[in-house]
């Protein structure tokens, strides 16, 4: 071997990606087999890519985890930076996925203990974000899963559009919506990976296929989720939230995904239970392929489960959590001879699809006032404390001519309407602006 690195003998490389060269390593201080991942040496040339390297590479080792791969040694040689982790001699999911020799139980297995996993993974603010069946790997002696390749190469590299994605902060068959449009993710987004392979452990296929990354994330992001076979029909629940377009409707965190699954599973142990009318001899335990399980899959979790409500943002100090609202009230003010009314509407949205469910709401409210007041309505505030990234779409929708018939247009076209997007964070920031002034459309004022 070219490459050599002061306390391990290469004996021959296991894969090689475009950020990345997998070696088989002697660990000579412990005379044991590891997997050296050595880095790209173009990568050292990058701004600060060695202290990001250490710092993040310091983080994923601190994992302790039975389904994460256990990291020995975090280091660089010249330009060579590197990781030495356990060496597993198990396989690896694309090849069960392939052979199609996994059962459903077994499917059900593999994604609890990978739940598991992440569920502490997310607990410390690491994201994995490349969550698929070549990263998952598994342990010769129990058949244990093992989550490998944390992705410290991507977490370096800027996030700027939907043709880098895939090279770059994840793999197109297996990325969450939110990842396909660019956006900032958190650990749901790794729930939504984990659902499409456990579609494709179970159905030998994923979710959504297209020919160009582009489609495919265009079916990620729109597309409604195939219903499984007639046989698989009892877990489209399970994977319908997995797999929700919107990060609120899916389970918030590896916890509720192993208390899905242990749901799931108690219900054939229930029916069995249940006095049968007519005797039968009993059938033997369901067969796991070549690789065994149990009906009953118990905890196997680590770390001290954290509640359901914990945070999946690392920066808690500077972020609140999401408490929707919706309020309005109205001031009146003129004179004895001639009052004029105020409307102010505030509402809270995580998403586009609450937003436009808010926007419907504040239209009825708004249809009432202009039926109780008519003309005299003079005065429209709006405040929209929303997602930062749904800004701009929200700002577009609420400035563009609305339908002369609806509320909102009424409103613009006799009262001055001001609104306010903002950021529940940092609420002094975000946009403002008069969009109408009684009737007249001024230029766009932003502060």
């Amino acid at each position: 071997m070219s490459i050599q690195i002061p306390g391990y003998t290469i004996v021959r490389e296991l894969g090689r990606g475009g950020m990345a060269t997998v070696y088989l390593a002697i660990q000579e201080s412990f005379g044991r087999q590891v997997a050296l991942k050595v880095m790209a040496p173009h990568l050292a040339a990058e701004p600060g890519f060695a202290e990001r390297f250490s710092s993040e590479a310091k983080m994923v080792a601190a994992l302790s985890h039975p389904h994460i791969v256990t990291v020995y040694d975090v280091g660089s040689h010249n330009d060579y930076h590197y990781l030495a982790m356990e060496y597993h001699t198990g396989g690896d999911l694309s090849t069960r996925i392939d052979r199609e020799d996994l059962t459903p139980t077994a499917a059900l297995k593999i994604t609890k203990q990978l739940a598991d996993a992440l569920g502490l993974a997310h607990q410390r603010g690491v994201v994995h974000r490349d969550i698929k069946p070549d990263n998952v790997l598994f342990r010769a002696h129990n058949d244990d899963a093992i989550l490998t390749d944390f992705g410290i190469a991507r977490n370096m590299q800027a996030e700027s559009n939907l043709t880098q994605i895939g090279s770059t902060v994840g793999t197109p068959k297996y990325m969450s919506p939110e990842q396909a449009r660019g956006m900032k993710v958190d650990g749901r987004a790794d729930l939504y990976s984990l659902g499409v392979m456990l579609y494709e452990m179970l159905t030998g296929k994923p979710p959504f296929s297209a020919g160009d990354t582009i489609s495919l994330a265009i079916k990620h992001c729109q597309e409604p989720v195939p219903p499984l076979p007639s046989h698989l029909h009892r877990y489209q629940g399970l994977l319908s939230r997995m797999l929700a377009k919107e990060v609120k409707n899916r389970y918030q965190n590896g916890l509720e995904v192993m208390t899905a699954i242990d749901d799931l599973l108690k219900a054939p142990a229930q029916q069995q239970a249940a006095p049968a009318p007519v005797a039968a001899s009993p059938k033997p335990a369901q067969s796991q392929g070549s690789h065994g399980a149990a009906q009953h899959i118990p905890s196997v979790s680590s770390y001290d489960r954290p509640s359901i409500s914990f945070s999946l943002d690392n920066n808690e100090a500077n972020k609140s959590s999401y408490q929707p609202f919706f309020r309005t009230d109205e001031v009146v003010g003129g004179n004895f001879f001639f009052k004029k009314y105020a409307f102010n509407v505030s509402f809270s949205c995580d998403d586009y699809e609450e937003f436009k469910e808010k926007r419907e709401q504040m239209h009825d409210m708004l249809q009432e006032w202009l039926d109780k007041r008519g003309k005299r309505a003079l005065e429209l505030n709006v405040s929209i404390q929303a997602h930062p990234w749904i800004h701009g779409r929200i700002w577009e929708v609420l400035n563009d001519d609305q339908p002369f018939d609806s509320p909102f247009g009424m409103l613009l076209e006799q009262a001055t309407v001001e609104l306010h997007i903002y950021d529940d964070v940092e609420p002094e920031k975000g946009k403002r602006a008069m969009i109408r002034d009684k009737g007249k459309k001024p230029a766009k004022k932003t502060a």
